[in-house]
């Protein structure tokens, strides 16, 4: 069988690691790392995985830009091997962290942060908003928050 090299739904992992991967993660600490592959962290601080969706605050850069209220998304999700990636409102697919030995990492500027899933309770004040029910986004949205 031949496979396209064009895909946008590549092969999911394991049932198992998609299982174990769901939940609610928050940052924990920080450890320097001599190979970072030349990429850059992420700055999410928390982040919830719901089947093939991931809720996260993403900062909005851009005046004019159409943002939620209190910049919280819930956002396609999928894998790449063990990288959770996340499709932001008006981007392409982002990678968000990896899942191994049982939790999300995320190396990059010389760091590697490490997630622990979490309570409800534990939540940072400053990502309470996280926890409210919300809809998926609607990617026919435009940047002016119009329907496409």
């Amino acid at each position: 069988m031949t496979m396209s090299t064009n895909m946008t739904r590549p092969a999911a992992p394991a049932a198992d690691i998609t299982a174990a991967a769901q939940g609610l993660w928050q940052f924990q600490r920080e450890e320097p790392v001599a190979d970072d592959g030349g990429r850059q962290v992420n700055d999410c601080f928390t982040f919830v995985l719901q089947g093939d969706e991931v809720t996260l605050r993403l900062l909005t850069l851009h005046l004019g830009q159409w943002k939620t209220p209190d910049d919280f998304y819930r956002l396609a999700a999928r894998w790449q091997g063990r990288m959770l990636q996340y499709r932001p409102p008006f981007g392409d697919w982002t990678d968000l962290a990896r899942f191994e030995r049982g939790r999300f990492t995320d190396t990059g500027n010389g760091k590697r942060r490490l997630f622990a899933r979490i309570e409800p309770g534990a939540v940072a004040a400053f990502n309470r908003a996280i926890l409210d029910q919300r809809a998926p986004h609607d990617y026919r949205l435009g940047s002016d928050g119009k329907r496409r």
